[in-house]
């Protein structure tokens, strides 16, 4: 084994007209989103607890690059200053943070398109194209790019120092930070460290050693999102005596045939999705609070009520519309983010744009939590599951085509609701507490900035923020997926989510100013490729200074050298090697 002893490595700063290429658009979120939405489907995921993590994960891509190229905001992982690599002055600027961001949503893609089992590797090849075409060159995969295995070993056997080496001798470049960041942000998963056993390795069965029941490793034929607490359905139909006297097991969800997979005439029945996480996966903003105990009483009135509200959807195509909208949470949480950036003085640079999609992120994440915690610990049963108990009754509700603008007398039996009804019990709502969430943060956000409250332009009416939350809420009754006290519920779990989220991102922030950022016509000019190295800037002195403060590092290897690989210019003053033997 050799020791290599490395005295302070001087780096020249690098020119931000040398990294931006000509060809990439303006740093914009539209930028930014156009890449992330190519990179999100390397997880073709239709299941909203899925999607609501996943977005997230990416999420923290955008506002980890931010921490790391400013001198205040905190790293939102570890609500601290960035500790492993300090990047110097001359990387606090809109272009690094957005190359950043880009490598960073690359880097996890390819942990979740090509190590995740349904990961669509194709997603990650059409990324690679979009970046080519934007002039940008990407740390690739291992068995492509030595410095994207290097950084990955290393993080791998706790060896920051070393990273933090590998960042300097790459002149802090954007893509090396960017690297960084997906290695802090997939750690949160790996090995089901978040509760949400992401990449399956862990199931539920005994442990032998102290002779418990939870949460073991999973050996081989791993299922990614799977339940760890040990959740099973135990919900049955009353087949025997009163139809309409649903008590006992016959109040417990009972999974719904659905047909998918090969095509018609093939069918499953619902596995109930990500059960544990309400008990197993910390919240990021608060405890959660507990869903107050379901007050059905009698459920052949409460299912009579959703049939007749259903008969009232089938003739109302505003209804129908909006049922389909709030029923997409990506929708919505879109369209209420839109409403916000549409404002007259909105500060549209990407730092503030992408701070705010954080915060949709924070209070998304937690209102899912609250949700699933009480679906699981009620378990109640759907209304379709009810209906169907009533067999050739007769009911004029829904027909089940979308396209027919009246009601239609069906038997209970063959009883649909208007759109797919999730795989998830009954109470409380999801939708209820995750739109209350979005409403709720938009009115602490705008408060927060001093602007006018948004408003969502739809067809139909929606006259403020608090209009998005009711909407939202009543149109899982005007679809058939819940009981009317299933809403309130949702409600309430949720209460102060919204203000605590914007407190959040605001602590985030940490009274940063962003240095150089940059917006269309306004500060400093966009990066021209034909003036790089006619800097005239002072970047430099600061990381001399900082190279020139920094003490020697003492690296052991295997091998008889170590390379310190740069995609700038990288400067060894002096380096002495000792072999020992």
């Amino acid at each position: 084994m050799s020791t290599i002893l490395i005295t302070p490595v001087s780096v020249s700063g690098y020119d931000i007209n040398c990294l931006y290429p000509d060809e990439m658009p303006d740093p914009t979120f539209g930028t930014i989103k156009k890449a992330r939405n190519k990179i999100n489907t390397v997880a073709s995921v239709s299941e909203t607890p899925i999607s609501i993590y996943l977005s997230g994960m990416m999420g923290n891509c955008p506002v980890g690059c931010l921490s790391y190229h400013d001198d205040t905001m905190l790293n939102p992982l570890t609500m601290e200053r960035p500790s492993i690599a300090d990047v110097p002055s001359f990387g606090y600027n809109t272009f690094s943070r957005a190359m950043c961001t880009l490598q960073c949503y690359y880097s996890l893609g390819v942990s979740f398109g090509r190590s995740w089992p349904g990961g669509n590797s194709d997603a990650l090849d059409e990324y690679e194209s979009l970046m080519e075409d934007w002039g940008l060159d990407l740390w690739y995969e291992d068995f492509r790019d030595a410095r994207y295995a290097d950084f990955r070993l290393a993080w791998d056997s706790g060896n920051y120092d070393d990273i933090n080496a590998m960042i300097v001798a790459e002149n802090y470049h954007p893509f090396a930070i960017g690297h960084l960041v997906a290695l802090e942000v997939e750690s949160l998963s790996k090995n089901n460290n978040d509760g949400w056993n992401r990449d399956g390795s862990h199931t539920y069965g005994y442990n032998e050693e102290d002779d418990t029941w939870g949460a073991i490793p999973c050996s081989t034929n791993c299922a990614p999102f799977s339940d760890t607490t040990g959740y099973k359905p135990i919900g049955t139909t009353n087949v025997q005596g009163d139809k309409y006297n649903v008590t006992g097991l016959a109040q417990r969800w009972q999974p719904l045939r659905e047909q998918k997979g090969v095509g018609i005439g093939s069918y499953v029945h619902q596995v109930h999705i990500t059960p544990h996480i309400g008990f197993t996966v910390k919240p990021k903003l608060r405890p959660l609070i507990e869903t107050e105990a379901p007050t059905y009483t009698d459920y052949h009135e409460e299912a009579l009520s959703v049939v007749e509200q259903l008969r009232l959807t089938a003739g109302n195509e505003t209804r129908k519309a909006m049922v389909e909208f709030y029923d997409n949470k990506g929708q919505v949480r879109s369209s209420v983010i839109h409403s916000i950036t549409s404002l007259d003085g909105f500060d549209g640079s990407l730092e503030d744009t992408l701070l705010l999609h954080h915060g949709i992120d924070l209070v998304e994440h937690d209102a899912l939590l609250s949700a699933w915690r009480g679906k699981v610990k009620y378990d109640l049963v759907r209304p379709t599951t009810v209906i169907r108990q009533w067999g050739n009754d007769e009911i004029d509700t829904f027909g089940g085509d979308f396209s027919e603008t009246e009601s239609k007398v069906i038997k209970a039996k063959d009883f649909e609701a208007v759109i797919r009804v999730m795989p998830h019990s009954e109470y409380p709502s999801g939708s209820a507490s995750i739109c209350k969430a979005y409403a709720d943060f938009a009115i602490a956000y705008t408060e927060g900035v001093g602007l006018d409250e948004p408003v969502v332009k739809k067809p139909w009416d929606i006259p403020d923020m608090k209009a998005i939350r009711l909407q939202c809420g009543e149109s899982r009754l005007w679809g058939g997926m819940h009981f009317p006290a299933s809403i309130p519920a949702g409600y309430k779990i949720v209460e102060g989510m919204g203000k605590l989220g914007y407190d959040r991102i605001k602590e985030i922030r940490n009274g940063s100013n962003f240095t150089s950022k940059w917006q269309k016509g306004i500060g400093r000019r966009r990066p021209n490729n034909s003036l790089c190295g006619q800097r005239t800037d002072s970047n430099n002195a600061a990381i001399e200074e900082k190279a020139r403060a920094a003490p020697a590092e003492v690296l052991s290897s295997d091998s008889e050298q170590i390379y310190l690989r740069s995609s700038l210019q990288v400067y060894l003053m002096s380096a002495l090697v000792w072999f020992c033997f």
